[in-house]
């Protein structure tokens, strides 16, 4: 019994120092750091999906897009998914619109994981549901599935920090990007 008590003493420490260094740490401008010129891969999930062959829709799509990268350094960020897709069309060459991304879509089927290719073009968002033009590049589009990864091709984010004054304006307004207590880099982009 007495070991039970030191165990959950234990415990209750950990908890309350973890809690203090957790509460230290979401003060992002304490830890502010310039975002890193980096290729940014992208993940969307949703509660369903269904798709046609030439539209993917996303059903109860997540509000925040995921975002992450492992050069130059490994980092993680996020942008909402309705700020995301209004930069679609941003960004001149460099933009989705003119080079479209191809992606993975990442779904369950008969309790066997399934991936299909994909080119995505055009995206909609309303109502909670992001539909995509498609074009298939490798696999089989299923015609629904639940709980469906949607993982995006790089956008490259070109470097900028919490004083940005010269320059041309970087392709979002704002965001910030901090290290977390452990030493990776964090970031939130504001499109």
């Amino acid at each position: 019994m007495r070991a039970l008590y030191l165990g959950m003493a234990a415990l209750c420490c950990l908890a309350l120092g973890g809690g203090a260094r957790a509460a230290e740490s979401t003060d992002m401008t304490k830890h502010q750091v310039e975002m890193p010129a980096a290729n940014w891969l992208l993940v969307q999930t949703a509660a369903s999906m269904t798709s046609d062959g030439k539209t993917l829709t996303l059903k109860g799509v997540a509000p925040q897009t995921l975002m992450f990268t492992d050069r130059p350094e490994r980092a993680v960020a996020d942008a909402t998914t309705e700020g995301f897709i209004k930069h679609w069309n941003t960004g001149g060459k460099e933009s989705f619109e003119k080079d479209p991304p191809n992606a993975t879509l990442s779904t369950m089927i008969d309790g066997k994981p399934q991936l299909t290719v994909v080119e995505l073009t055009n995206p909609k968002l309303e109502a909670g549901n992001l539909t995509y033009d498609i074009k298939v590049l490798g696999g089989e589009v299923p015609k629904s599935a639940e709980a469906p990864s949607l993982f995006i091709d790089w956008w490259y984010g070109p470097g900028w920090g919490p004083g940005y004054r010269w320059g041309p304006r970087p392709p979002f307004a704002g965001g910030g990007c901090w290290r977390g207590y452990w030493g990776h880099l964090h970031c939130r982009v504001v499109f």
